[in-house]
């Protein structure tokens, strides 16, 4: 809980004595300083804040009486307006009382219309009794207007004309329009001889004018009686500042604010500018409904608390003089007394640092010893057989001062394997037999687990060599010991296992220096290449050896930090087995690589595998080429079965007429002239050159082409339509071929197969889409040239396809027909020709009614 007391030196008295006193002047000082300001600053503030408080009562009292005698000029305003309102009302009831019984409505209107021209006033005429408006309709609506009253028009008439009578005759009424700030006065008597009730109405008079024309006339005139302020006027709406400067000026107030940006009265009117409407104060008086502003201004304040603040600027120059000045006699007074005192305890102090810095140095030597050993210091007193612990000791266990108290305890921890070579070692020491104690062990810590030390010790004897202290150190070597257990594992792991761990030298033969028990797996000895008998590049099969040095001087040169490689050796009965090698490499204080540590692991077994696998893809990829052979063989005899159809169905007609014209020879040979039988000879050649041209073009078709050749894509297609030109008969199909006419550097025959089984296939459908409804079958093809690619799309009308077909359309072997009538391989051939051979693409979808081929063609 306390603080443990300072020892102090002659020095830190010497230093007391010296600055003590300084620092207590000095501090006196400052503080003395400091509670005068505040005093003073007290004061002066206090009497500031009279003094505003007054100006402002003051202020405050002139700026009301000038609000008030605004507000009844104003409002006096009005009396006048009201003395000419009887006046007209009582001029007009007269002519009306007097004038001729047989006098009509329409002159009487005629009057009251000349009287308001003169007069400035407009006048209502209405029936007491039926409450009907006989004259001046159109001031009693303009009241519906500014009470914004929602009644129907003839109803609110009726209702206004009640509150008239209501609030009775000879009585001043006024009526406001609270949105324009507007005001009218109106004035009625009753007219008994006509049963009428009469009243005149003031023109609109505008309650904002008559209040900025009350100001203006009087704001020069008032500021004239105090001699020490005057007052400013602000119309927002106008945006001009009046009497700004007491001289009777109109200014624009964004000149003011750019002109007296420090001026107390110019921020009343920014802020008024900015928010329309500031908060009450002694300065200023806001019409908030006008957005007028009535301010007025001081001119001796600023002065008065100027003259404040020099007053008290003053005093506290001569306090602060007066303190410093008591100060410095204080601070000389206190030099020469430590002068003497210093004298005094000169010499004996310098005695005394002699004697301390020797004694400091070797305490520091001993510091610097103990902590750049990072050990942990105990002895022992053999007599007492007590033990005394160092905090670095302690801590390097968890145990507190006190836990550990004798010698019996300290050897309690120790591990039960190791206690009983401690106690033998100790004893040898004690008894002279060994000059230092030295042991490592294992010692318990405070959370219950062992760690191991090293402890070097040594006794100190009395005179007659008896042990009386030993004093000890101890050092932790838990991590050494660690890793080299660890380092037993893992030799005890590769011991008898595959991994074979090496450490060899940088040099051309990779001199082996150590190698793990494990070379055994291969039927050498570890003394086998230790002894160097063997060279590590003798264990690499010859055929690897200089592949291994060259990547091996690649890895060092790039200076890389590992080395990893596969590759074979010779086991000692000439075995050959496939290796795995990881490699790091090992540096000096030079960075230059010296040895080289890693292992090598047996992957014979993977290798084979490897081997294995790479025969069984070769064998699985000739079978699925000679599927494809199969495939293809296929195809052609399809494509070959269509060809004799087609043939047969050309032939047909041809044969018809041979045979026809044979049997017409038959019949009329006796007739016939010789220019009969040549003209059927003609016939019959050309029946048959016929014939032969269609051999000869299904011929071309089906003989497959093994070079690439430039062709036209709109002819191929054409002599494709021709050649399935009798299928499209049986369902009328109806083939239009439009677009671009391109070229194409690419194999032509299997273009046309793709083409031809496209067409086959639409024909087919037409054919199952006919039985269900009557249509008129079509195909559309179009070739469009798009940058470097073609676009040859094929659409139908035969029908559109469901989505498991779509997914499956281009399949070996799948089709929708009966097997007697397809294999279902001719789509796959297409895609094949077109993506294999052509290096192209091929998709369908459905359309309405059909569906559509697109092949992508490279140019």
């Amino acid at each position: 809980m306390f603080k443990k007391r300072k020892f102090y030196t002659l020095s830190d008295i010497k230093k007391h004595l010296i600055y003590t006193p300084l620092i207590f002047v000095f501090v006196t000082a400052i503080i003395s300083m400091v509670v005068i300001v505040s005093v003073l600053e007290v004061k002066q503030k206090n009497e500031e804040k009279l003094l505003t408080q007054k100006e402002q009562f003051e202020k405050r009292n002139i700026l009301e009486q000038y609000v008030n005698d605004i507000k009844f000029k104003a409002n006096s305003s009005f009396d006048g307006e009201e003395v000419a309102l009887n006046d007209a009302v009582t001029s007009l009831s007269g002519f009306l009382k007097y004038s001729k019984s047989e006098a009509s409505l329409k002159d009487i209107k005629k009057f009251i219309k000349e009287l308001e021209k003169d007069s400035n006033f407009e006048f209502v005429i209405f029936d007491k009794e039926k409450l009907n408006i006989i004259y001046g309709e159109n001031v009693i609506n303009y009241l519906r207007v500014i009470t914004d009253s929602k009644i129907e028009l003839q109803r609110f008439q009726r209702h206004m004309l009640e509150n008239i009578l209501y609030i009775g005759k000879d009585n001043l009424i006024y009526w406001i329009d609270k949105t324009h700030h507007k005001i009218r006065l109106s004035y009625f008597k009753d007219i008994t001889n006509k049963n009428w009730y009469l009243g005149a109405f003031s023109k609109i008079d505008d309650m904002e004018d008559s209040i900025r024309r009350v100001i203006l006339d009087s704001i020069v005139q008032k500021s004239k009686y105090y001699s020490d302020s005057y007052f400013w006027f602000y119309d927002y709406n106008q945006g001009y500042v009046y009497n700004y400067y007491n001289k009777g000026q109109k200014l624009n107030a964004k000149y003011i604010l750019e002109q007296d940006r420090l001026d107390s009265s110019s921020e009343i009117l920014r802020k008024y500018m900015t928010q329309h409407e500031i908060s009450k104060s002694h300065k200023t008086y806001n019409f908030t409904k006008y957005n007028f502003l009535v301010s007025i201004k001081s001119y001796t304040l600023p002065s008065k608390l100027s003259n404040l603040e020099y007053k008290y600027n003053s005093k506290l120059s001569v306090s602060i003089a007066i303190v410093i000045l008591i100060a410095l006699f204080l601070i000389l007074a206190s030099t020469v007394f430590t002068k003497f005192i210093n004298s005094i305890f000169y010499r004996y102090n310098k005695r005394l640092e002699t004697k301390n810095n020797m004694y400091k140095k070797w305490k520091d030597r001993y510091e610097l010893a103990i902590i750049a050993s990072n050990d942990g210091l105990w002895d022992i007193d053999l007599d007492t057989k007590n033990i005394f612990f160092s905090r670095k000791w302690l801590d390097m266990f968890g145990y507190q001062k006190g836990e550990i108290k004798n010698l019996q305890e300290w050897l309690n921890l120790i591990h039960q394997e190791d206690r009983p070579i401690v106690e033998n070692r100790l004893r040898t020491h004690l008894e002279g037999k060994t000059e230092h104690f030295i042991s490592e062990y294992r010692i318990k810590n405070k959370w219950n687990e062992y760690k191991w030390i090293l402890v070097r010790g040594k006794a100190f004897r009395d005179k007659e060599k008896r042990p009386k202290r030993m004093l000890m150190m101890s050092m932790d070597i838990e991590r050494r010991k660690r890793l080299s257990k660890e380092l037993q594992y893992v030799d005890l792991l590769v011991e008898y296992g595959r991994i074979v761990i090496f450490k060899w030298k940088n040099d051309e033969t990779l001199t082996p220096e150590y190698v793990s028990k494990s070379i055994s797996s291969f039927g050498y000895a570890t003394k086998d290449f230790e002894n160097k008998r063997e060279s590590f590049l003798n264990f690499v099969h010859k055929d690897d050896a200089k592949e291994l040095q060259e990547d091996l001087g690649k890895a060092l040169i790039k200076d890389e930090k590992s080395f990893t490689k596969v590759y074979r050796v010779i086991e000692k009965d000439g075995t050959i087995r496939w290796v795995f090698n990881r490699t790091i490499f090992l540096k000096d204080d030079f960075g230059n690589v010296t040895h080289l540590y890693g292992y090598i692991t047996d992957i014979t077994k993977m290798k084979l595998t490897e081997e294995e696998l790479k025969l069984k893809v070769e064998e699985e990829l000739a079978k699925n080429i000679e599927k494809d052979r199969i495939l293809v063989h296929q195809s052609k005899l399809a494509a070959m079965g269509e060809m004799l159809g087609n043939i047969a169905h050309q032939w047909r007609q041809p044969l018809n007429n041979i045979n026809l014209l044979t049997h017409f020879i038959r019949d009329n040979y006796e007739n016939l002239k010789k220019e009969d039988i040549e003209d059927i000879i003609s016939d019959t050649k050309l029946q048959i050159d016929y014939m032969s041209q269609t051999i000869d073009d299904f011929r071309n078709f089906y003989q497959p082409t093994k070079d690439k050749v430039k062709f036209n894509l709109k002819e191929s297609i054409e002599s494709c339509i021709k050649i399935v030109d009798t299928q499209l008969e049986k369902t009328n199909m109806q083939v239009e071929v439009s677009g671009d006419s391109v070229e194409i550097l690419s194999y032509k025959n299997e273009f046309q197969q793709v083409i031809l089984n496209i067409l086959n296939n639409a024909n087919d459908a037409a054919l199952v889409k006919s039985k269900d409804k009557k249509f008129k079958a079509e195909t559309k093809i179009r070739i469009q040239r798009e940058e470097n690619n073609v676009y040859i799309s094929l659409e139908n009308n035969c029908g559109e396809v469901n989505k498991e077909v779509m997914e499956r359309m281009f399949e070996p072997y799948f089709t929708t027909k009966f097997e007697d009538q397809g294999t279902g391989i001719g789509l796959y051939m297409a895609k094949t020709i077109i993506e294999k051979n052509m290096n192209g693409s091929i998709t369908a979808k459905n359309i309405k009614d059909g569906i559509v081929f697109t092949i992508i063609l490279p140019l």
